[in-house]
Order: structure tokens, then C-alpha cells, then sequence
């Protein structure tokens, strides 16, 4: 088995349907919740220093804040594709991927380093992982996922599952072919924490909504289409997802709560493409019949 594939817990056949589209990252929002009800261990902070400190200064997003937040998914979506470079600390070991997520084909192709070495090459969609202890593929145009997934092993996506099931599946919720409502994630309960560059470009740091049951997890919000002001305490802490985004609304830098653990992810343009991922074979393993 390997390195990446150790980390990676596969359900049985038939158990994680391909997710249907949600609105305001709902798949992330949910793959987070699942990391943070223990399916992975405590850990230090995902790159490798303490946990960000909750800023004393955060506050509910304004309306022109919620409305530039609405627009990163559909940024993602609208560039085509984004180069991935994510980070995360498990059980004593600097995990990385690099690579690029194709939001027009939903499909993304990284190769996996453990402590600086790369291990494997990991695709990934909405439904499946696939991983092989080889180097990634690179084509003309960007990543190429295999043909076949002959020698690759193949399992239904499993947010919950794992760090790794986690990261992959909130990198490939951050794109959308529309924006979002802008109210709700107000009520949401997303929160403006500081300002900083990423860089160079300067950007804003919001945590991401929190809530259920306002359109943030799936569900549907109020029937008028609105949302009331922001309700509760204003608590950095509860938000599983936090986004550095410049004036334009393009995410640069996401990170992503794994348990008590912070995995980063920075997000940069480029021209590569991603292929659709090859058919499930009677081979795969996991894979649907």
C-alpha cells in the first residue's frame, strides 16, 4: 500500500454517491465537520506551527465583504482551473500536494510529498480517489489522469475518512458556475478577521459561515430569499474553513481545520487543464459496479 493510500480510509461500494452541486462550499463545510468530530487525531497546527490565534478584532462581514466572499468559488470556476499547493502536519510528517484542480471538469491531479520526498500521484473528483506510487503525469496542456486505473487504487471519496479525504474534498468544493447569496452567508455567520498580503497582493482573512439550516449546509434558507443580520457570538474558533481573498474575490490562500490541526492551501493561475477521470473498471477498487 501506499503512503498516500495509508492515509486514505475507503468506504464500501455504493457508500459515497458522487455529491450532487450545494451552495456556499456545503461539501466543504460538511468534509470539515466530519475531521472535526474525530475522525483524525489532534495534532500540531497543519504546517507546522501553533494554531492561528482567534483575532480579537473579528467581527460579522459587511454587506461589501460578504458580497466579495460570494464570488470565490465562481472565480475559481470562472479561471478554469487553479495551481494547488496544500500543506499538513500527520502523526509527525510534512505532508504536501502539488498540482492543479480543473473546477470546469471537477477533477484535479497532484503528486504527494512526505517530509520533501514524492511518494504518489493522487486524482481525484467529485466521487472518487485514485492513487498510484508514481510520479504525475504531465501533458502539453497540464496533469494528465491516467487511461485506465490499472495498478491505481480506486475508492469512492470519503471526506470524513481522513486528513487527505478531507483536504481533497474541500479543494474540489471551492468552485461553482454561480455566485453565491451574499445574505446568506451573513447570517451564516461569516466573519472578517484581519487584513494581510499573500504575495504581495493584499487581501482580507475571513472565516467561513458556520450555521446550518441557511443554505450553508444544503438545506434550503429563508423562502423570501433573504437573511436577517448576523446572530450569536462572533467566535473565529467555530469556522472549520478560513479564505485570504484579494479585492477581485480570488481565493489565494484557503485553510482548512483538521481536527486540531490547520492544513493550507494556496491557490495560484494557471493555464493547465485537467481530463475528466477514466470510467470505474470491474478492477477498481471501491469503485461502483
Amino acid at each position: 500500500m501506499t503512503a498516500a493510500a495509508s492515509r486514505w480510509r475507503a468506504r464500501p461500494a455504493g457508500a459515497a454517491p458522487r455529491p450532487r452541486a450545494r451552495s456556499l462550499l456545503a461539501a466543504a463545510v460538511a468534509a470539515v465537520a466530519a475531521v472535526l468530530l474525530g475522525a483524525c487525531s489532534p495534532a500540531a497546527d497543519g504546517h507546522g506551527t501553533s494554531a492561528p490565534s482567534p483575532s480579537a478584532s473579528a467581527r460579522p462581514v459587511t454587506t461589501e465583504e460578504a458580497e466579495r466572499l460570494a464570488v470565490v468559488r465562481f472565480r475559481n470556476y470562472d479561471a478554469g482551473a487553479r495551481k494547488v499547493s496544500a500543506s499538513y502536519t500527520e502523526q509527525g510528517h510534512q505532508v504536501g500536494l502539488e498540482g492543479v484542480f480543473d473546477y470546469t471538469t471537477h477533477t484535479g491531479a497532484v503528486s504527494v510529498t512526505t517530509d520533501g520526498a514524492v511518494t504518489d500521484t493522487v486524482v481525484w473528483d467529485g466521487g472518487r480517489v485514485a492513487i498510484a506510487p508514481r510520479p504525475l503525469p504531465d501533458g502539453p496542456d497540464g496533469p494528465t489522469p491516467p487511461a485506465s486505473f490499472d495498478g491505481w487504487t480506486v475508492a469512492p471519496a470519503d471526506p470524513g475518512g481522513s486528513s487527505m479525504g478531507s483536504l481533497l474534498a474541500v479543494v474540489a468544493a471551492l468552485g461553482a458556475d454561480r455566485p453565491e447569496n451574499p445574505l446568506l452567508l451573513r447570517q451564516g455567520g461569516a466573519l472578517w478577521l484581519r487584513e494581510d498580503t499573500v504575495a504581495g497582493t493584499p487581501v482580507t482573512v475571513f472565516a467561513g459561515p458556520v450555521r446550518p439550516g441557511d443554505g450553508t449546509d444544503g438545506t434550503e434558507g429563508p423562502e423570501d430569499g433573504t437573511a436577517g443580520s448576523p446572530t450569536g457570538s462572533v467566535d473565529p474558533e467555530a469556522a472549520g474553513l478560513r479564505y485570504w481573498v484579494d479585492e477581485q474575490g480570488r481565493a489565494l490562500r484557503v485553510e482548512v481545520r483538521l481536527g486540531s490541526t490547520w492544513a493550507r492551501v494556496d491557490l495560484r493561475d494557471t493555464e493547465a487543464r485537467v481530463a475528466a477521470l477514466p470510467g470505474p473498471t470491474a478492477g477498481d477498487d471501491g469503485a461502483a459496479p
